[in-house]
């Protein structure tokens, strides 16, 4: 059996999308083919609009009836990945009813990616590990063809490269990268990176790695959209915490002013069943909230799974992984990580025969071997037929 570390460096030969790759520094699992389950292209969110103001909601209606997913394949007790698989070892379920697939690739095309970096102030002392990753990144993500653009995001979303496969221009423009104000509008930097991405010639492989601090705040964009959006564009998504009780402990002192008695004492509202003092209002309104629950039913995210934030939610419903510890270190093995995985994936695609049933459709891959840990995007909204 071929076998490759899924810490590993690049490798040729093994399952590989082509797509666009989107790389926000921000903070994975099933979503169909991006034409083939196609996506209606709703509005997003542009550089130009940084008050953000409203977009129309989220359509996504299937255009043709070709799911397709990537699927991951490791060995449990070695952690590499597993490249003998065929056709046969795989079983795929759509909303629990078993299908046939039509469809099994293990080719290697090439990659569109977007990398988007959260550069808001809190994460100011972070954004220097963040500057040195060009070539790294060039190495193992772009190769000889691929390309990637680059978003920043903070308060608004500004667009900073547009698509090359230039290592020197990636350099400066990470290079480039700095504070840029407060907020974090994390759905809309997603957004904005898959409409990048839906530019992109047919055959690409599409990819978004988020550096972040995994939270939204001030988006025009709902959770919900971007999810809807990502499963049906064929987008798998990473992400790599920028970690903010580190960005806390490399800041800067700032001078300490002397505060008057009466801010001092203010506290905000405190939590039922709680007294209100200044330590526990910070706890319950200083500190983002470290648990989201997305929603059920027909046109919301069907699943009753708890993240403990908007990316891993994220990650988790296209495919790809969030990645938390934080360090120079760490952001290189984690990079490669998600290098070498991508290189290594198998691509099932197959015709619904239950799409009697609106709403949310959960994708499940079993393969018939023992020892084995398998990861795909978690599934798709299907909303009918175009009108």
């Amino acid at each position: 059996m071929q076998r490759k570390r899924a810490g590993g460096c690049r490798s040729r030969g093994h399952v590989r999308f082509a797509g666009t790759l989107v790389v926000l520094l921000a903070g994975v699992f099933f979503a169909p083919g991006r034409n083939t389950a196609g996506a209606q292209s709703p509005a997003t969110s542009s550089s130009s609009k940084p008050n953000g103001q409203s977009q129309p909601p989220v359509e996504i209606r299937v255009q043709s009836n070709l799911v397709t997913t990537p699927v991951t394949v490791v060995d449990r007790s070695t952690g590499e990945f597993v490249y003998d698989l065929r056709r046969n070892d795989f079983e795929l379920f759509d909303n629990g009813r078993q299908q046939s697939i039509q469809r099994f690739d293990r080719e290697v095309h090439n990659i569109a990616s977007v990398i988007v970096i959260q550069n808001s102030d809190e994460v100011a002392p972070l954004l220097d590990e963040v500057k040195s990753l060009a070539p790294l990144f060039s190495q193992l993500m772009l190769g000889s063809k691929g390309e990637t653009a680059v978003l920043f995001y903070a308060g608004r979303v500004r667009e900073a490269q547009d698509f090359s496969n230039s290592g020197n221009v990636l350099d400066r423009t990470l290079h480039s990268v700095a504070p840029g104000g407060s907020g974090a509008r994390l759905n809309d930097a997603l957004m904005q990176a898959m409409n990048l991405l839906e530019t992109r010639p047919e055959g690409e492989r599409r990819v978004i790695v988020v550096f972040s601090t995994g939270y939204d705040s001030g988006s025009s964009t709902k959770k919900d959209d971007v999810i809807r959006r990502a499963t049906h564009a064929e987008v798998e998504i990473y992400g790599l915490n920028l970690s903010l009780s580190k960005a806390t402990l490399t800041r800067k002192p700032e001078p300490r002013v002397a505060q008057s008695p009466q801010d001092v004492n203010v506290a905000g509202p405190s939590l039922p069943g709680r007294p209100s003092t200044p330590s526990s209002s910070q706890q319950s309104f200083g500190m983002p909230a470290d648990i989201t629950q997305d929603l059920s039913t027909a046109g919301r995210v069907a699943k009753s799974t708890i993240f403990r934030n908007d990316m891993q939610a994220y990650c988790r419903y296209t495919g790809g992984t969030f990645y938390t510890q934080w360090s120079s270190e760490a952001l290189q093995v984690h990079l490669g990580q998600i290098a070498s995985e991508i290189n290594s994936q198998y691509e099932l695609a197959y015709v619904p025969n239950n799409l009697s049933k609106l709403g949310f459709h959960e994708i499940e891959v079993r393969v018939r071997r023992h020892g084995v840990k398998v990861r795909s995007r978690l599934g798709y909204f299907y909303f009918g037929p175009r009108q």
